[in-house]
C-alpha cells in the first residue's frame, strides 16, 4: 500500500518534483530523467516497507539526491578526459612547446644584451643572485623605490622582448621612451 501512495504523490506532486530536479540540474530533459528514476526507486526499492509519515517530503528528498547524483557525475565526466592523449601523459613537453621555449629563450637572451649594463646587472643581483633592492640601491647610490622601479621598467622590457615576434623592434621601443 505503501508503494502505491507514494506513486500516486508523485504523480500529483510531479511539477513540484520537477522544479525541484530542474534547480539543480538546469535542465528540464534532465530533471524528466531523475523523477523517473525516482518514480522506479519507489517501485524496486525494498527499503520502502513502512508507513511514511510525510511522503511529500520522502519524495522530494529522493528527487533532490538523484539530481544531486546526477549533477556530480555530470560534473565529474566535465573534468576526466575522455580519451588520453600520449602528449598528457608524458611529463615532457612537446616538441612544438620545447621549439617554442627555446624561441623566447633566445628572444629573452638576446633582450638582455641590448639592456643598459646597469640595468641588466641591477635585474641579475635581484632576481638571480637575490640580493634585497636595500642592498643593490647601496652599492648604485640610488634609493630602494629608484632600484624597484628600474627592475619593474626592465623587466617590462624584457617581457614585451620576448612576446614580440620580431626581437629587434621591442626593446628599441622601449628605449626611445
Amino acid at each position: 500500500m505503501t508503494r502505491q501512495k507514494l506513486l500516486r504523490h508523485l504523480i500529483d506532486e510531479r511539477e513540484m518534483l520537477l522544479c525541484d530536479a530542474m534547480r539543480i540540474l538546469g535542465n528540464r530533459d534532465r530533471a524528466e530523467d531523475v523523477v523517473q528514476d525516482a518514480a522506479m526507486r519507489c517501485l524496486s526499492s525494498k527499503a520502502i516497507g513502512a508507513d511514511i509519515a510525510s511522503p511529500r517530503g520522502f519524495l522530494r528528498r529522493i528527487v533532490r539526491n538523484l539530481a544531486l547524483d546526477h549533477r556530480r557525475r555530470e560534473i565529474s565526466e566535465r573534468v576526466t578526459p575522455l580519451e588520453l592523449d600520449d602528449e598528457l601523459l608524458s611529463d615532457q613537453p612537446s616538441a612544438e612547446r620545447q621549439l617554442q621555449d627555446r624561441q623566447a629563450l633566445v628572444r629573452l637572451a638576446s633582450g638582455m644584451v641590448a639592456l643598459p649594463a646597469r640595468e641588466a646587472d641591477i635585474l641579475c643581483a635581484h632576481r638571480l643572485r637575490v640580493e634585497s633592492q636595500k642592498d643593490i640601491a647601496r652599492r648604485y647610490g640610488l634609493s630602494a623605490a629608484r632600484i624597484n622601479g628600474i627592475i619593474a621598467h626592465t623587466q617590462a622590457r624584457l617581457a614585451a622582448y620576448v612576446d614580440a615576434a620580431e626581437p629587434s623592434g621591442a626593446v628599441e621601443q622601449g628605449a626611445k621612451r
